[in-house]
Protein backbone atom coordinates (compact mmCIF):
# COMPACT_ATOMS: atom_id res chain seq x y z
CA UNK A 1 0.00 0.00 0.00
CA UNK A 2 1.41 3.40 -0.96
CA UNK A 3 1.15 6.57 1.13
CA UNK A 4 -1.49 9.06 0.09
CA UNK A 5 -0.21 12.02 -1.85
CA UNK A 6 -0.80 15.44 -0.26
CA UNK A 7 -3.53 17.53 -1.84
CA UNK A 8 -2.15 20.32 -3.98
CA UNK A 9 -4.02 23.29 -5.36
CA UNK A 10 -2.93 24.24 -8.82
CA UNK A 11 -3.80 27.71 -9.96
CA UNK A 12 -4.46 28.98 -13.43
CA UNK A 13 -4.34 32.65 -14.43
CA UNK A 14 -7.92 32.56 -15.70
CA UNK A 15 -9.23 31.80 -12.19
CA UNK A 16 -8.34 35.22 -10.78
CA UNK A 17 -7.90 38.56 -12.46
CA UNK A 18 -5.40 39.81 -9.89
CA UNK A 19 -7.59 42.58 -8.50
CA UNK A 20 -7.32 42.99 -4.75
CA UNK A 21 -10.08 44.17 -2.51
CA UNK A 22 -12.32 43.45 0.44
CA UNK A 23 -15.48 41.41 0.87
CA UNK A 24 -18.68 43.00 2.15
CA UNK A 25 -21.60 40.91 3.39
CA UNK A 26 -24.89 42.55 2.41
CA UNK A 27 -28.47 41.67 3.26
CA UNK A 28 -30.80 43.37 0.78
CA UNK A 29 -34.50 44.09 1.09
CA UNK A 30 -36.65 46.18 -1.21
CA UNK A 31 -40.14 47.60 -0.81
CA UNK A 32 -41.71 50.73 -2.21
CA UNK A 33 -43.39 51.66 1.08
CA UNK A 34 -40.23 52.23 3.14
CA UNK A 35 -37.38 54.71 2.55
CA UNK A 36 -33.92 53.71 1.38
CA UNK A 37 -31.53 53.22 4.28
CA UNK A 38 -28.56 51.15 5.43
CA UNK A 39 -27.19 49.95 8.76
CA UNK A 40 -24.31 47.76 9.84
CA UNK A 41 -25.43 44.94 12.10
CA UNK A 42 -23.47 43.73 15.14
CA UNK A 43 -22.19 40.72 13.18
CA UNK A 44 -20.75 42.87 10.37
CA UNK A 45 -23.50 42.50 7.77
CA UNK A 46 -24.56 45.65 5.94
CA UNK A 47 -28.38 45.61 5.85
CA UNK A 48 -29.57 47.71 2.92
CA UNK A 49 -33.19 48.55 2.24
CA UNK A 50 -33.95 50.11 -1.13
CA UNK A 51 -37.23 51.89 -1.81
CA UNK A 52 -38.11 50.29 -5.13
CA UNK A 53 -40.22 47.70 -6.90
CA UNK A 54 -37.29 46.49 -8.99
CA UNK A 55 -36.29 42.84 -8.86
CA UNK A 56 -33.56 40.61 -10.26
CA UNK A 57 -30.56 42.11 -12.03
CA UNK A 58 -32.10 45.60 -12.03
CA UNK A 59 -32.27 45.46 -8.23
CA UNK A 60 -28.65 44.24 -8.02
CA UNK A 61 -27.54 47.09 -10.29
CA UNK A 62 -29.41 49.56 -8.10
CA UNK A 63 -27.68 48.11 -5.02
CA UNK A 64 -24.23 48.45 -6.60
CA UNK A 65 -24.97 52.04 -7.61
CA UNK A 66 -26.14 52.85 -4.09
CA UNK A 67 -23.00 51.31 -2.54
CA UNK A 68 -20.69 53.00 -5.05
CA UNK A 69 -22.21 56.41 -4.36
CA UNK A 70 -21.87 56.09 -0.58
CA UNK A 71 -18.45 54.40 -0.59
CA UNK A 72 -17.24 57.01 -3.10
CA UNK A 73 -15.84 54.50 -5.59
CA UNK A 74 -16.66 53.67 -9.22
CA UNK A 75 -19.48 51.16 -9.63
CA UNK A 76 -17.11 49.05 -11.74
CA UNK A 77 -15.09 48.43 -8.54
CA UNK A 78 -18.01 46.48 -7.06
CA UNK A 79 -19.08 42.97 -7.94
CA UNK A 80 -21.65 40.62 -6.46
CA UNK A 81 -19.67 37.40 -6.19
CA UNK A 82 -22.28 35.34 -4.31
CA UNK A 83 -26.01 35.59 -3.74
CA UNK A 84 -26.92 37.15 -7.06
CA UNK A 85 -30.52 35.91 -6.75
CA UNK A 86 -30.94 36.00 -2.96
CA UNK A 87 -31.24 38.61 -0.23
CA UNK A 88 -27.89 37.62 1.31
CA UNK A 89 -25.01 38.71 -0.92
CA UNK A 90 -21.23 38.86 -0.89
CA UNK A 91 -19.99 42.00 -2.62
CA UNK A 92 -16.34 42.32 -3.56
CA UNK A 93 -15.04 45.87 -3.22
CA UNK A 94 -12.00 46.08 -5.48
CA UNK A 95 -9.21 48.53 -4.77
CA UNK A 96 -9.94 48.99 -1.06
CA UNK A 97 -8.30 47.17 1.81
CA UNK A 98 -10.58 45.80 4.52
CA UNK A 99 -9.42 48.63 6.82
CA UNK A 100 -10.23 51.30 4.21
CA UNK A 101 -13.64 49.71 3.56
CA UNK A 102 -14.36 49.75 7.28
CA UNK A 103 -13.36 53.42 7.51
CA UNK A 104 -15.57 54.39 4.56
CA UNK A 105 -18.53 52.46 5.97
CA UNK A 106 -18.05 54.23 9.29
CA UNK A 107 -17.87 57.69 7.66
CA UNK A 108 -21.03 56.91 5.67
CA UNK A 109 -23.09 55.36 8.47
CA UNK A 110 -21.76 57.48 11.36
CA UNK A 111 -20.97 60.92 9.90
CA UNK A 112 -21.20 62.57 13.31
CA UNK A 113 -17.85 61.08 14.37
CA UNK A 114 -16.20 60.64 10.96
CA UNK A 115 -13.31 62.93 11.96
CA UNK A 116 -12.08 60.21 14.33
CA UNK A 117 -11.56 57.90 11.37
Amino acid sequence: MTAAQPFQIRTHPEFHDGRLGAALLVYLTAQAEYPTRAALTANGVLHVHLQTLRRGQRLNDMLLGYLARHLEIPQDDLEIVAGDESAGKVVCVYGLSPAELEARLHRWLHPEDAAAW
